[in-house]
């Protein structure tokens, strides 16, 4: 069994995650890195893009996680995310909803819309939806994630 370690997800307003971990893969400002057991300490800044975590046991949890920091201590790791959901938990109706919002904004471009705001609503939400649907949730969703 690989050596684990103690991963705790939290957003600004719950902790989604807790529990042992095999590894993680985030996404980071400077690209895609990976964190396994006995990781040197660092702090990394996360971007818009899918935590992929192997859990105790070799199973695998996706999360949609939108900015935020990351903490590898000798201890653990913590993530500290802007916004974070399982995939599981994520309400594919309301992010497609999001998404085309979002797509309306930037179309239309009505005088006061914040260019920059839209654009990371529809990251986010496009992200939710990729999160989901590799993961087998929601139209067009892949079967092996």
């Amino acid at each position: 069994m690989p050596p684990l370690y103690d991963l705790t997800i939290v957003s600004a307003d719950r902790v989604v995650y807790r529990g042992k971990v095999e590894s993680l893969v985030a996404p980071g400002a400077m690209g895609s890195f990976g964190v396994l057991a006995h990781h040197a300490p660092m702090v990394a800044e996360l971007e818009t893009g899918e935590l992929d975590v192997v859990a105790e046991g070799g199973g695998r949890v996706s999360f949609a996680v939108s900015g935020g920091l990351l903490e590898v201590t000798w201890s653990g790791v913590t993530v500290l995310a802007d916004s974070a959901e399982a995939a599981e938990e994520i309400d594919v109706d309301r992010a497609a909803a999001a998404e085309q919002r979002a797509e309306e904004r930037l179309r239309a471009r009505p005088e006061g819309v914040d260019t920059a705001r839209a654009e990371a609503a529809l990251k986010r939400a496009l992200n939710r939806l990729r999160v989901a649907r590799r993961k087998g949730r929601g139209p067009g969703a892949s079967e092996n994630g």
